[in-house]
């Protein structure tokens, strides 16, 4: 019954997609926060169909037949549009040069997904409502994942606060980090008292779980989100000092297995007192890195290869018996797409999508009517920051979710230039009818 019900849902998502895509894109973007669950839940068979591909198959045959005059807003414009673009052609380019086998290539197809993610969502949320539909999409998906996690931790399923066994620490908080910004930021938004409560109640919840994954990661990114926060309502300095006691209970309210994994960050020390191995392999993944980077600066050696040839550039001194995945993501980039990829991901996709959120909170300023899109617009493009912040130690950068909460960022420029575009004509338009005309000239005939 349960397989006959995931396969109806599925086809029912497939044909409304159809008809309307942005639609689809929601269900979409709730899939791959939702991954974990759908897996489980569904017995595996969400994947076993192949559900994520048929989505992606509907939705953009819907946009085929939706927008069949309007498929140019569906190419890269924008620098964050480029730098998303861009960095899939480098994994590319990097892959022919180093001969890599891009078929079937693990990062290159996890990147290729997560692009389409995000060109789907920054396009197909058009208005200022389905921005706000993709925000609150974000946040309630994230939002079950942290209850899930936090009910078994509670019952002592997990000793990591995880929704699932499957579910993995970092990359789980990962998303709890990309998204504390946002359910931060909506709070300024116009909304019944009810809503506001209950997002002020998921910020201790989503801190609680974060401390409680043991990802050091997570706590960086988090910790991000906190100071940025902080900084977006410093003009409401009384809503910060209600805030404090929120924020501080659920870090002072924590194990000692929690307060270890913490103080490990700059003791270099486990709760045991050994010392913390996790921390000394980033030390040798970072020497590894820069030899790499030294011998291969412009292209590095290719996608997914740090990993695959680590003996072959780790120092015997060094080598501590284990191969790893470069656990930064500038340092991750460098060394496989070297300073083409770097300038491309930081350059173009970061700076571009820093600056569309600061264009998105100037020309909003001052403008009631496009109030609500401002906490949004910032809400993601702190979530984004926040993931920078955790790819100092980790490297997840090939997780949909980021590109989501970046698509958002963009969604919210292109929906308020528009709307001033839009207003722009109609001004035009009025004064031209306004303007007095004298009378047409007259041929006066006289009769004698």
């Amino acid at each position: 019954m349960r397989n006959i019900a995931v396969i109806a849902i599925v086809v029912l998502c497939i044909l409304v997609s159809l008809r309307k895509p942005f639609f689809g894109a929601l269900v979409l973007l709730a899939a791959v926060i939702l991954r974990d669950m759908l897996w489980v839940e569904t017995w595996g068979l969400f994947m076993y169909m192949h559900a994520y591909e048929l989505l992606y198959v509907g939705i953009i045959m819907g946009v085929l037949l939706s927008r069949s005059g309007r498929l140019g807003e569906f190419l890269p414009q924008s620098a964050t549009d480029w730098g998303v673009f861009g960095f899939w052609l480098v994994l590319i380019v990097t892959s022919l040069y180093n001969g890599v086998v891009i078929i079937d290539h693990k990062f290159t197809n996890l990147f290729f997904k997560a692009m389409i993610v995000y060109f789907l969502l920054s396009r197909l949320a058009d208005t200022p409502r389905r921005v706000t539909l993709v925000a609150i999409v974000l946040v309630l998906a994230t939002g079950y994942l942290a209850f899930e996690a936090w009910r078994k931790y509670r019952a002592g399923m997990m000793w990591q606060a995880r929704p699932y066994y499957l579910s993995r620490i970092h990359d789980f908080g990962l998303q709890l980090a990309i998204t504390l910004p946002v359910i931060g930021a909506l709070m300024a938004r116009r909304m019944k008292l009810v809503f506001r409560v209950v997002l002020l109640g998921m910020v201790p919840l989503f801190l609680l779980v974060t401390l409680r994954t043991h990802s050091r990661s997570a706590y960086l990114g988090v910790g991000a989100g906190l100071v940025l926060l902080g900084w977006y309502y410093r003009r409401r300095w009384y809503l910060l000092v209600l805030a404090l006691p929120i924020v501080l209970y659920p870090i002072f309210h924590q194990t000692g297995e929690v307060k270890a994994r913490l103080e490990s960050i700059w003791t270099q020390r486990t709760a045991s007192g050994s010392v913390d191995e996790s921390i000394q392999s980033r030390y040798e993944q970072m020497r590894t890195a820069m030899r790499i980077f030294r011998s291969y600066p412009i292209l590095g050696i290719g996608p997914r290869q740090f990993l695959m040839r680590y003996t072959d550039f780790v120092s015997e001194e060094d080598a501590m018996g284990g191969t790893y995945t470069m656990h930064s993501v500038p340092l991750l980039i460098l060394t496989e797409e070297g300073l083409l990829g770097f300038g491309v991901f930081y350059g173009l996709l970061v700076l571009g999508a820093v600056r569309d959120a600061r264009v998105v909170a100037k020309r909003v300023r001052g403008r009631p009517d496009l109030a609500d899109i401002a906490p949004v617009a910032a809400g993601a493009a702190m979530g984004f920051l926040g993931f920078l912040v955790y790819g100092l130690a980790q490297p997840a950068m090939w997780t949909a979710n980021i590109y989501g909460t970046l698509a958002l960022t963009v969604a919210c420029r292109r929906v308020v230039d528009a709307h001033l575009a839009h207003e722009q004509v109609t001004e035009e338009v009025e004064e031209a009818d306004g303007v007095a005309f004298p009378p047409p000239a007259a041929t006066e005939v006289a009769f004698s």
